[in-house]
């Protein structure tokens, strides 16, 4: 699920990272902010059907939610299930075979929570918008938790990936103007087409040779990281935590790296600019106050 990252969100994370702080804060936050705010405009939904004299049932749950044509992603997320998990037991994201699934995935759960006979408790979900108010019965309650359950890990999913994309060009774009490098000296990559991407990040030589970067926020003994290096022919990598394994696997394959969520940990990007003979101006430590000024400045805020 396509999540919106804004440019103090950005300006958050490279903050935290360059000051030797986990970023994950930033990203929970917005993931929170996000469910909510979703999980409210599909409450309303249900009152609003309740305005119009809808019986609410589960029939109606899927008239409702789970019509042909809602947006495939939200059709499945509103019968319980992950994009991602179509496509990787249908090798495709079609729409027919979005609704396919969606729609048999919803019965064989309407089917499990209707055979359930468990009287110890019972659960009334009140909805109330105005002076409307919508019940919903212990299995119809149900089907709407599970459905929340899927969009919140859509949103997570979502957001974790789409930090990683909207701060790697940033990030490496504040570390060369801490310390001075000449923009002729780092790029963004082009596509074919020219436009800029949003994965790949180069840093000119004077010579003019491109040292091909890489940027990842991931977590300390992810594998991703090594994987990433062979695949792309990485030339730099910045990241925010990396193992002792991480670092040798970097090592051998000749690849310049930098720890970020380490005490000062971007001052060994240096030794990056120095390998590269990137002319730039060395530094022992920097202020807040130069920080924040480079990250402004990238981020135009």
């Amino acid at each position: 699920m396509a999540i919106t990252i804004r440019r103090e969100a950005v300006a958050g994370i490279i903050r935290r990272v360059l000051a030797g702080r986990d970023h994950r804060d930033v990203v929970v936050d917005l993931i929170d902010a996000v469910f909510l705010s979703d999980a409210l405009d599909f409450f309303e939904q249900v009152v609003y059907a309740k305005i119009r004299k809808t019986h609410i049932t589960t029939d109606w749950y899927r008239n409702h939610f789970l019509d042909s044509n809602t947006d495939k992603q939200e059709l499945a997320m509103n019968g319980g299930l992950n994009m991602k998990t179509i496509t990787n037991k249908r090798k495709s994201a079609r729409k027919e075979i979005v609704i396919e699934e969606t729609l048999s995935h919803y019965e064989k759960f309407r089917e499990l929570i209707d055979s359930l006979n468990d009287e110890r408790f019972n659960i009334d979900l009140s909805l109330t918008l105005g002076d409307v108010t919508v019940r919903l019965d212990l299995n119809e309650s149900l089907i709407v938790i599970n459905a929340l359950a899927v969009r919140r890990a859509a949103i997570r999913g979502g957001a974790w990936s789409s930090a990683g994309k909207r701060v790697e060009a940033p990030l490496m774009e504040t570390l060369c103007r801490l310390f001075k490098v000449e923009l002729r000296y780092f790029t963004r990559a082009l596509a074919d087409d020219d436009s800029l991407r949003e994965i790949d990040y180069y840093l000119i030589s004077p010579e003019d040779s491109p040292a091909k970067c890489e940027v990842k926020l991931m977590g300390r003994g992810n594998p991703e990281g090594a994987d990433a290096i062979h695949a792309r022919d990485t030339d730099v990598f910045v990241a925010s935590t990396l193992s002792e394994t991480n670092r040798r696997q970097l090592d051998d394959a000749g690849v310049l790296w930098t720890e970020l969520q380490v005490p000062n940990g971007f001052l060994r990007f240096q030794k990056t600019l120095d390998e590269l003979g990137i002319p730039h101006t060395p530094r022992d430590e920097f202020s807040e106050a130069e920080i924040e000024s480079a990250i402004r400045r990238t981020l135009a805020l």
